[in-house]
């Protein structure tokens, strides 16, 4: 066989390897299970936002199927870590923490009663527990389904006093964090 003909072939067979890398693209990266928090407000000042990550537990069962979850949803509960609240800088996230008492009360939740399957989501119901105060809450819930799991988001707007929280002031009282709040989150839950 000619030394030019092996050249070409193996010229080939590296380009068609190199091509056949380049199509698959990079390794898949499996999204973590686990739900990003954020909480959003505003004060006499400006408007603020701190985050952090919390989990979800889901127990499929027998009853209504929802997007993702064929065989429907006996419980679920998210968690929130009081403590790993971040916020864009320090002084926030200790006036934050000041306020949320994490000695006290380390997590904030809520846990599933009920829900209406509603298009690609739920209308969820259930208790939401923050500083030992529980109280009933309803809002839309977004059920993506996914290789790894089920993708949800929501959105859910409160009164922080209603809980016993009291809105942070700062600066002699010139800065006065306003109690209603914006509570969004997403993430990836395993059925």
């Amino acid at each position: 066989m000619p030394v030019a003909f092996r050249t070409r072939c193996a010229t080939r067979f590296v380009t068609a390897v190199a091509g056949l890398a380049l199509l698959s693209g990079p390794p898949a990266v499996a999204q973590e299970p686990g739900v990003d928090f954020t909480v959003s407000g505003t004060s006499t000042v400006r408007g603020w936002t701190c985050s952090v990550r919390g989990t979800a537990e889901v127990t499929p069962g027998s009853s209504t199927p929802a997007p993702g979850f064929a065989d429907g949803v006996q419980s679920a509960t998210l968690t929130v870590p009081v403590a790993d609240f971040e916020c864009p800088d320090e002084e926030m996230t200790e006036h934050l923490l000041d306020a949320m008492r994490p000695a006290d009360f380390a997590e904030i939740t809520f846990r599933l009663d009920s829900y209406e399957p509603s298009g690609g989501g739920a209308q969820a119901s259930g208790e939401l527990t923050i500083q030992a105060v529980t109280m009933p809450v309803t809002f839309p819930l977004s059920l993506t389904p996914s290789g790894a799991g089920v993708a949800i988001a929501g959105e859910l707007r409160l009164d922080m006093t209603e809980y016993g929280v009291e809105p942070p002031v700062v600066l002699l009282g010139l800065l006065r964090v306003r109690p209603d709040i914006r509570i969004e989150f997403e993430g990836l839950v395993a059925p």
